[in-house]
């Protein structure tokens, strides 16, 4: 049992901002080994270091000539995140700090670590009105603001940044199992008083559930399934009942296997690397979904597969931005350049897809991204250059109206940022 949880956070930062590590499953692997208390603490401190992070380092900027050193930059950034979150009075915060660095070997950068904290309220924000300062009053990569700005205006970008995600898990009903009103009925959750009073929300495709009541629910009537993915199943759907259905991108699973659950189709689930292929074999099996599952690269041809299925789904590998609220280890590795080389990725597996629709047939293509080179530009390009595809007007249940694309968007519908378009096969 691990019992300094500072230098438990430590420890966890560091694999994120040195090794590239993934922020969730290092935190879970942690977890594992520390005592009940210090669960909360742990959590909040290592995630809200990682939102907080662009603006850390903004700091850190006016108080150091020569950039420091990770090690000693992650202590720093652990005590402006006691100073800002932690309801510590300013003097514990710095001793503790002061002291974590003294712990971890580091005493010699004591003196500028007790410095640097000392003076952090003293740093004042760049012009307002500025893709600048929405990069360092949100902590969001510069590129990004300026991307988005420019997509998008300033003041939807800065209602997106704001945003604060949505914590509480979602869920959505097992309808193998059971139904939305014997669901609700069961636990008590079948008017808006009795949920509001345990914190639950009902969305309009499953529930918004705190733990302590998520812990209380038989789990095989239930999946957790994040609100985007399963509006993004009904928008694949909406308006068509296919027999065969082929899923390019299907890790881990959900989307597979609701998919086949609600319109009752045979359904191929690809993913291009083998332990992925198992993820989805796992979820199909806990969810008793009878789909096949099969290792395939989605931007080599399989002539056997050519025009023989009624629905092909692409969901692309992409930035990640529309999830970059509730997991910010996401932004740490991204540029520019990276949007340039995922395009050419998401081109391929769509050009290669629609090679396996039948005439008549929709291909849907879909991301967790809202940034239009990744979404609207990949779509105009498709269609420019395949006469025999034309648009589809779609919606899902966070839509009131059909439209070419569904958009969802984390400050709109409190959902993470996604995107499907669909695109009808016609026999030329």
């Amino acid at each position: 049992m691990r019992e300094d949880k500072d230098c438990v956070c430590y420890e966890l930062l560091m694999k994120v901002f040195r090794d590239n590590a993934y922020a969730s499953i290092e935190l879970n692997n942690a977890l594992a080994f520390c005592a009940e208390s210090d669960k909360p603490y742990v959590t909040k401190m290592f995630y809200g270091v990682l939102e907080r992070n662009v603006y850390y380092d903004y700091v850190l900027g006016f108080f150091a000539k020569d950039k420091p050193k990770k090690s000693v930059a992650t202590v720093i950034k652990m005590g402006y995140y006691l100073l800002e979150n932690m309801n510590v009075p300013a003097y514990a915060a710095v001793d503790n700090t002061v002291k974590l660095c003294k712990r971890l070997g580091k005493g010699g950068a004591s003196g500028f670590v007790n410095s640097a904290l000392r003076k952090f309220g003293e740093v004042k924000l760049p012009q307002a009105g500025s893709a600048h300062y929405l990069s360092v009053k949100y902590s969001y990569p510069l590129w990004l603001c300026e991307l988005l700005t420019r997509d998008y205006g300033y003041d939807f970008t800065k209602d997106f940044l704001s945003h604060e995600p949505e914590r509480r898990t979602h869920i959505r009903v097992n309808f193998l199992k059971t139904q939305p009103e014997s669901f609700e009925k069961k636990y008590g959750l079948d008017s808006e008083a009795s949920r509001e009073a345990c914190g639950v929300e009902k969305t309009a495709v499953g529930y918004y559930m705190p733990r302590k009541v998520l812990d209380k629910i038989d789990n095989t009537e239930y999946f957790v399934q994040s609100a985007s993915s399963v509006a993004a199943v009904y928008a694949y759907l909406y308006g068509i009942k296919p027999n065969c259905a082929l899923d390019l991108c299907a890790a881990p699973g959900g989307k597979s296997v609701l998919a086949a659950s609600i319109a009752k189709i045979r359904l191929i689930a690809c993913d291009i690397h083998s332990h992925r292929v198992g993820l989805i074999e796992k979820y199909a099996k806990k969810a008793g979904a009878d789909i096949s599952v099969m290792q395939n690269d989605a931007t080599v041809f399989r002539p056997e597969w050519e025009n023989k299925f009624e629905l092909v789904i692409c969901d692309v590998p992409c930035s990640g931005i529309g999830v970059a609220g509730s997991k910010p280890d996401i932004l740490f590795n991204r540029s520019p350049g990276d949007i340039s080389e995922l395009t050419k990725i998401q081109n391929a597996i769509l050009q290669t897809a629609s090679r396996y629709v039948a005439n008549g047939g929709r291909l849907c293509y879909s991301t967790c991204t809202i940034i239009k080179e990744e979404n609207d530009n990949i779509i105009s390009k498709f269609l420019k250059e395949n006469a025999n595809f034309a648009i589809e007007k779609i919606k899902s249940p966070y839509c009131d109206e059909e439209k070419n694309a569904v958009e969802l968007f984390p400050h709109i519908h409190n959902t993470d940022g996604f995107f499907v378009a669909a695109m009808k096969k016609i026999a030329l």
